[in-house]
């Protein structure tokens, strides 16, 4: 395990645990760090834990990142994930974004969206932090775009239930269904809240 030393100009941004910054010796990395330890949430080794579950069981990571394990920083220890970037090599903006801004039509959006659904049911994967901001679009190539999970997988913290996502099928493809029921709440939230602002045009 190796030593990184992150700069605010690597900072991408954060959730409610942990920043993201770009890593400094590969542009198609970033790293995941707990700035907010207090909340004990234990997100980054949840997460780890879950993807490598997932992997050992030969689950495909098309729709997600993937983590490539952990590495002691300046500002503590983080994890290194898939960068997610647009075919030209830009940063690709989050589902959130997207639904908010107008920026793809409506059936674009219900088609990625349901896509993406297929997916976790297909895989049994469990989204548990289903904020539209923790879903990124990618553009995979000009007008192409696919949706990828870059947080909010497994468990929100170490218990009981983050165990039955690993060893119990049933409750986990009961969970899956919920989740996803609530995603679609979301969804409408969103293009609510995108329609209030005016970002969003209302004929959508």
């Amino acid at each position: 395990m190796g030593f990184l030393n992150l700069k605010e100009s690597d900072y991408l941004g954060k959730g409610r645990e942990r920043a993201c910054y770009i890593h400094p010796e590969d542009n198609d990395k970033v790293i995941k760090v707990v700035y907010k330890s207090s909340e004990n949430l234990n997100q980054n080794q949840l997460e780890h834990n879950y993807l490598s579950f997932l992997e050992k069981k030969g689950v495909s990571f098309s729709h997600l990142s993937k983590c490539f394990g952990f590495i002691q920083t300046n500002l503590g220890e983080g994890y290194i994930f898939n960068r997610i970037k647009d075919f030209d090599g830009k940063t690709s903006k989050s589902f959130k974004y997207m639904v908010l801004n107008g920026v793809l039509s409506p059936n674009l959006e219900i088609e990625l969206l349901n896509e993406l659904k297929r997916y976790l049911i297909d895989n049994n994967i469990i989204f548990v932090d289903i904020a539209l901001s923790n879903i990124f679009c990618q553009e995979v190539s000009a007008n192409k775009y696919k949706l990828i999970i870059t947080d909010g997988i497994g468990g929100k913290r170490t218990g009981l239930k983050s165990k039955l996502y690993l060893y119990s099928k049933l409750f986990t493809k009961y969970k899956v269904k919920k989740q996803l029921k609530r995603l679609e709440k979301r969804y409408q939230k969103v293009i609510k809240e995108g329609i209030l602002k005016k970002t969003r045009l209302v004929s959508e």
